[in-house]
């Protein structure tokens, strides 16, 4: 437990913050959605395959993640 406190004490005093968790940004419903449909059309195609979705093609749209607090 001691440990962890210098560690914080450490981070603090460097000023650092930390990512607690990312979340996507927030867009309009139809950017949202047009997001949605090309990942769902992969989900569906590679099922068919039996593989796992490739989000990462460059054809895809991706999310831009934020970090929050």
């Amino acid at each position: 437990m001691a440990t962890l406190k210098r560690l914080e004490g450490l981070e603090q005093a460097r000023g650092q913050r930390k990512v607690v968790a990312l979340f996507p940004k927030l867009m309009p419903v139809d950017e949202w959605g047009v997001i949605a449909a090309s990942m769902q059309a992969e989900l569906k195609a590679n099922i068919k395959k039996d593989c796992p979705p490739q989000y990462d093609k460059g054809d895809l749209s991706h999310l831009v993640l934020v970090a929050g607090d």
